[in-house]
């Protein structure tokens, strides 16, 4: 253990004792997290474990550990309503909020920082182990929000180091096959989703893609633009299927289905359907991109034309 790792475990562990921790254990595509907050934010965990129904993990060991604070003594500036990287070389109110983190959560010399809203989210890049810290502002306040977004990311961020790739898109089961339907917000991934029995959806804003050689697997995920709460089995995290096919979606008056080439296909889903991509640093956005590689080689990609209703499902 590093000197670093063991400075980080023993803050770590005085935080946990003089706030009083409370844990949360989720579960998504086979990645566990365990997700730990201060007193102060506690009362937080009861949407979570709403929203994360299906995903929640009893106990056991974890992937992943974040721990969560909220400080309520202080006033901060917010952060603009998308994500933004940080660095400690930034302006002062800024680097005012960065010190507060560094307090709990001890930097290794290229720390990950992200912030949002009320908001910030530290990670040391491989070390499994992050800190979210919230604050209040003048005005209106968004704790949740920047609480379950930064959790978003993390996840995100964690995946990718797994080699897993969280996507923005639609993954529908169809006749026991993985669909991974992609396009830009607007074009119809909830709709196609819709017109899907319901436990044939794995989500329609953030499956989670895993691969085996050249097979992939397509994976359930909470998050979702429809039905957020809404009740779902205790094991819903299980459910996944072999991803055949990647469909990106067109608005048109008729129906068809084109197969696309696959440089246009990889070109179109590192751009637009990697979430977080534009946050991660040099070597994770390479692994990434590696990956994308790998599934356009092997899983073929389509062009979708349709309206937006159901006739698309004559298509498979």
């Amino acid at each position: 253990m590093s000197g670093l790792e063991r400075r980080f475990l023993n803050v770590a562990m005085v935080f946990a004792r003089e706030n009083e921790m409370k844990q949360m254990m989720i579960i998504i595509a086979g990645t566990s997290f365990a997700i730990q907050t201060d007193e102060a934010i506690a009362f937080f965990l009861t949407p979570l474990k709403d929203f994360f129904r299906g995903f929640l993990k009893p106990r056991g060991p974890a992937t992943a550990q974040l721990t969560v604070s909220y400080n309520h003594l202080v006033t901060l500036r917010k952060f603009k309503a998308s994500p933004l990287p940080l660095s400690r070389k930034q302006d002062r109110e800024t680097m005012k909020i960065v010190r507060y983190v560094e307090k709990l959560y001890p930097f290794s010399e290229t720390p990950l920082l992200i912030g949002f809203l009320n908001g910030v989210l530290a990670y040391n890049v491989h070390s499994q182990t992050g800190h979210i810290y919230l604050f209040r502002s003048t005005g209106k306040n968004f704790i949740l929000g920047s609480l379950h977004k930064l959790l978003f990311l993390f996840m995100a961020i964690i995946m990718t180091e797994q080699d897993k790739l969280m996507i923005h898109g639609a993954g529908l089961r169809i006749n026991a096959e993985g669909h991974l339907f992609l396009g830009t917000s607007g074009a119809g991934k909830s709709t196609v989703a819709g017109h899907v029995e319901r436990e044939n959806v794995l989500s329609d804003d953030a499956p989670v893609i895993t691969q085996d050689g050249r097979l992939f697997t397509i994976h359930a995920s909470p998050f979702s633009q429809v039905n957020l709460f809404e009740r779902k089995a205790a094991n819903y995290h299980r459910r996944e299927a072999p991803l055949t096919k990647l469909i990106f979606l067109n608005q048109a008056a008729h129906l068809d289905l084109k197969l696309r080439d696959r440089q246009s296909a990889l070109a179109e889903l590192l751009r637009d359907h990697i979430h977080g991509f534009d946050l991660m640093d040099r070597d994770l956005k390479t692994r990434a991109f590696q990956f994308c590689c790998d599934l356009c080689a092997s899983v073929p990609a389509f062009d979708l034309y349709s309206q937006k209703n159901n006739q698309f499902l004559t298509l498979f």
